[in-house]
């Protein structure tokens, strides 16, 4: 197990980490292979020390080696620093539609993405009310049990569903929570035909929400924008809402590059 140290300004580290960081840096650097023998030289590692690293980054998907046992850079790197770039172009063309959703629903919003088989929320902006919903940055949660997460689900084919589904399952988090594959499905083909998806009580109780989906350049369903509160806080206003959140979706999928011809087929 690697050893842990503290740096210079206190923080504990992992040096072995710190290794493995610096080898990928050498080759983005560099574009070119490097063997183990280099690896060990240029950071005056033990040859067992450089073939681990050089292996468990080649396990990992970033590297990969040809057969004179070189190793190089797959295209791992750049895939994942393109979503997180997209996360990034995706939260600044969230950020004035979120400002105007709250100011004018009094309602906390939020911008949500698919990642794998779990919704993570990306973006929040507090409203007016004094009852808060419980999502904030970073947090992890169910697609099934949410507004935004159906609103996502809605514009999936089924394979990727069922994909889902057999990952995370349909757990209850509340009484109201959709557990039937049946009901799911049916709820979903609804909420694809209306633009938008609703969370009635199904992830916290008393806690209602809507949401709307967010296309990319593709065309392709990416994240979800929502609004949500107490449950009498959204009553008698549904429709508004509704309005107002698809309003949002379609601004922040133009603002991404979404083209009404472009959109993917679910």
């Amino acid at each position: 197990m690697s050893r842990i140290t503290k740096s210079t300004n206190g923080k504990r580290s992992i040096p072995t980490v710190r290794k493995a960081f610096a080898i990928l840096e050498l080759f983005c650097a560099n574009s070119r292979p490097y063997s183990v023998s280099e690896i060990s030289k240029i950071f005056r590692l033990p040859m067992s020390s450089s073939s681990s690293l050089l292996n468990t980054l080649r396990q990992c998907g970033y590297l990969k080696r040809d057969r004179q046992r070189h190793f190089s850079l797959t295209m791992k790197l750049l895939s994942e620093g393109m979503k997180a770039l997209d996360h990034v172009q995706l939260c600044d063309a969230a950020e004035p539609e979120l400002r105007k959703l709250t100011e004018i629903t009094n309602l906390g919003s939020i911008v949500s993405v698919l990642d794998g088989h779990e919704l993570v929320c990306v973006h929040k902006i507090e409203g007016a009310s004094l009852i808060r919903i419980a999502s904030y940055v970073g947090k992890r949660s169910p697609l099934h049990a949410t507004a935004t997460g159906k609103a996502i689900l809605s514009h999936l084919s089924e394979d990727e569903i069922g994909r889902i589904r057999d990952i995370a399952g349909l757990p209850a988090l509340t009484p109201n929570t959709i557990t039937m594959v049946s009901r799911l499905h049916k709820q979903l083909a609804r909420f694809r035909a209306y633009g938008y998806a609703v969370d009635d009580e199904e992830h916290g109780m008393g806690i209602r929400g809507i949401a709307a989906p967010i296309f990319d350049h593709h065309g392709r369903v990416v994240a979800a924008v929502g609004v949500g509160g107490a449950v009498f806080e959204l009553a008698h206003r549904m429709n508004q809402l509704a309005r107002a959140v698809k309003a949002s979706a379609a601004r922040i999928s133009e603002a991404v590059g979404f083209r009404a011809q472009t959109r993917r087929p679910a």
